[in-house]
C-alpha cells in the first residue's frame, strides 16, 4: 500500500481533504471492476429491468411513493428513495448496468468518508480513524452492498443515518435550528430508504443520557423526542397508505427474529474471519464456530483494555445489534442472511475497535506496525477483489450461490433459471428438481417448469405445473399470465381473458397482460 512508504510520513497527509481523496482513489481501485459487471437477476431484474418503463419517466415519482418497492401485490417493503436512486440512473443510462454500478461505488465512498469524519468527532485519533475507515472501505463482508445493485439500500441508508447523526452531534454542541432541521431531514430520508432506520432515536437517547448528558437543556431533549416522533409518524402514514394499510403480523415478526437469531453469530463471525463468505448465505450452510471465536476474542480484548470508554463501547455494541436485528424479520421471503445487511451495523463494530487499547494507542511510525497494518489491509483488498467477482453476471452469481449454499432451494431454482436462459433445458430441469427436493413449496419453480412444458407444447403438464404454482403462490402474476397464454394456444380464448385480468389485478403494471387483453377483446367482439 503506497501510503505506508518510509519516504513519506503517511499521517502528515491526513489533513483537510486528503483522507477523503485517498478514500476516493483506493475505493475506485478496489471496486472499479464492478463498472463492467452486469445484472445478477437477484432482485435487480425486478427493481430495474422489469421497471424500466416506470423508471425512465420522472412523472412516475408519485407511483414510487405510493407503492411497495417491488410494486408487488403482497406489499411489505416501502423504500421509495431506493427506487428514486434507480430512477436517477435510468434517466442518464437507461437500463445499462455500468451507471448503476458507478452510483453504488459513489454511495459506498460517501459512507466511508462520513464514517471517517464521525470517528474523529467521537474521539478517535485521526490516523486511527483513517485506518478503521479503510477497513470499512475494503472489508469483504460488505462487498455485496457495492457489487450487487440492490445492496445500495444499505449504503444509501448509511449515508443518511451517519449524516443524521452528525447533525445530531452538531445540535448537542450548539442547539441551533439548522442542525435540528438537518437531523430530522436526514432521519426522514433514512426512513424512506429502508425501514431499519426506525431504531436511530433509540441509539440517540442512549447517547444523550449515557455519553453526553450534560450538554442539552431539558426542553432541547423534549424537542428532539417530539421531532423524532413526528418524523416517524409521517413515515408511518406514508408507508401505511402506500401499502394499502396491509397489516403486519407482529407476532410472526417476533418469532422470526427468535428463529433466525443464530444468524447473529454467523454475521459476527465474518467480522474477524471474512473467509466463510457467500452471495446467498443460509443457516444450514453456515458455521457458528467463527462467531463464537469472535465473541470470545472481542470479550477478552474488551476486558484487557484499561483505557476504554465504557459508554462508547456499549454505544457501539448497541449500534451494531439494533441496526442488524430488523434484518432477521423474514415474513415473506426465504430466511437468508445476506451480508450487505451488516453494512450500517459495521460502523458500530468500528466504534468498539476504536476503544481497544492496542488500536487506540497504535504507533504507525513503527516499521512493524506499518507492515502489519499494510498486510492486513492488503489481505482485505484481495479478498474483496476476489469475492466481488461473484457478482459479475447472472450465471456466475447463481453458480456461486448454489455452490456456497447447497441447501438453499432459492439458489438451486435460480441457477436453473439461468441455464434456461442459456437454452440448456435439461440442466434447468435438474436444478428445478433439486429446488423442489429441498423445498416442495419453493415459489416459482412449478411456474418455470410449466413454461418449459408449454414451449414443448405439452399443454397438460404445463397447466398442471401452473396450477401447482398458484396453489402455493396464488397472487403470482406470471403464473396467472401463463395460464392465460396457454388457454389462448389451445383455443380457449374467452377463458383466457379472466386469467389476464387476474394477472393485472395482481400487478397493475404488467404491460404484456394489457397487450394480450387488447388483442383478445378485439377478437371476441
Amino acid at each position: 500500500m503506497f501510503f505506508w512508504s518510509e519516504h513519506l510520513h503517511p499521517w502528515r497527509s491526513l489533513r483537510s481533504w486528503r483522507p477523503y481523496f485517498l478514500i476516493f482513489v483506493l475505493g475506485f481501485l478496489l471496486y472499479g471492476q464492478t463498472l463492467f459487471f452486469d445484472f445478477t437477476y437477484f432482485d435487480d431484474q425486478e427493481l430495474i429491468i422489469n421497471k424500466e418503463e416506470i423508471l425512465k419517466d420522472v412523472r412516475n415519482i408519485g407511483l414510487i411513493f405510493t407503492n411497495d418497492a417491488f410494486f408487488y401485490a403482497d406489499k411489505f417493503y416501502y423504500r421509495p428513495l431506493l427506487n428514486i436512486s434507480f430512477m436517477w440512473d435510468a434517466q442518464v443510462g437507461g437500463a445499462l448496468a455500468p451507471l448503476f454500478h458507478l452510483d453504488n461505488i459513489l454511495f459506498h465512498l460517501l459512507a466511508v468518508g462520513l464514517a471517517f469524519y464521525l470517528l474523529t468527532r467521537l474521539g478517535a485519533r485521526r490516523e486511527v480513524a483513517f485506518y478503521l475507515s479503510l477497513v470499512f472501505l475494503a472489508h469483504p463482508v460488505l462487498t455485496q452492498a457495492v457489487a450487487w445493485l440492490p445492496g445500495r439500500s444499505d449504503s444509501l441508508l448509511a449515508v443518511f443515518i451517519l449524516s443524521s447523526f452528525i447533525a445530531f452531534l452538531n445540535f448537542l454542541r450548539q442547539p441551533r435550528l439548522r442542525s435540528y432541521i438537518f437531523y430530522l431531514l436526514f432521519f426522514l430520508l433514512a426512513l424512506l430508504t429502508k425501514e431499519t432506520a426506525v431504531v436511530l432515536p433509540v441509539l440517540l437517547l442512549f447517547y444523550v443520557y449515557f455519553i453526553d448528558r450534560g450538554n442539552l437543556e431539558r426542553h432541547d431533549k423534549y424537542l428532539l423526542l417530539l421531532g423524532s416522533g413526528a418524523v416517524a409518524f409521517i413515515w408511518f402514514l406514508l408507508r401505511h397508505f402506500a401499502l394499502s394499510g396491509q397489516p403486519t403480523d407482529w407476532m410472526a415478526a417476533a418469532w422470526s427474529v427468535i428463529n433466525n437469531s443464530p444468524a447473529l453469530l454467523v454475521h459476527v463471525g465474518k467480522l474477524l474471519w471474512p473467509f466463510n463468505l457467500s452471495v446467498l448465505p443460509v443457516l444450514a450452510d453456515s458455521s457458528l464456530v467463527y462467531g463464537m471465536a469472535t465473541v470470545l476474542i472481542l470479550a477478552t480484548v474488551w476486558f484487557l483494555s484499561k483505557q476504554k470508554r465504557q459508554p462508547y463501547m456499549w454505544f457501539g455494541v448497541m449500534w451494531f445489534f439494533l441496526f442488524l436485528l430488523p434484518s432477521l424479520v423474514r415474513l415473506h421471503d426465504t430466511a437468508d442472511f445476506l451480508e450487505h445487511r451488516l453494512y450500517l451495523s459495521f460502523f458500530g463494530f468500528l466504534l468498539v475497535l476504536a476503544e481497544f487499547d492496542f488500536i487506540k494507542n497504535i504507533d504507525f511510525s513503527r516499521r512493524a506496525t506499518k507492515i502489519v497494518a499494510g498486510a492486513s489491509l492488503s489481505l482485505l483488498f484481495l479478498l474483496t477483489l476476489w469475492h466481488s467477482r461473484s457478482f459479475s453476471d447472472r450465471l456466475t452469481f447463481w453458480r456461486a450461490a448454489a455452490t456456497s449454499s447447497p441447501h438453499s432451494a432459492l439458489a438451486q431454482r435460480n441457477l436453473g433459471v439461468m441455464y434456461y436462459f442459456m437454452g440448456d433445458v435439461p440442466a434447468a430441469i435438474l436444478y428445478y428438481t433439486k429446488a423442489l427436493a429441498l423445498n416442495p413449496r419453493e415459489a416459482m419453480v412449478h411456474n418455470n417448469l410449466g413454461v418449459i412444458y408449454m414451449n414443448q407444447r405439452n399443454w397438460v403438464l404445463a397447466e398442471q405445473e401452473f396450477r401447482a404454482e398458484l396453489a402455493i403462490n396464488p397472487n403470482y402474476d406470471k403464473a396467472l399470465f401463463n395460464i392465460g397464454d396457454l388457454l389462448v394456444n389451445i383455443g380457449r380464448e374467452s377463458e383466457a381473458v379472466v386469467w389476464f385480468e387476474s394477472a393485472l389485478k395482481s400487478n397493475p403494471y404488467y404491460w404484456e397482460a394489457y397487450e394480450r387483453l387488447l388483442i383478445l377483446n378485439k377478437r371476441l367482439r
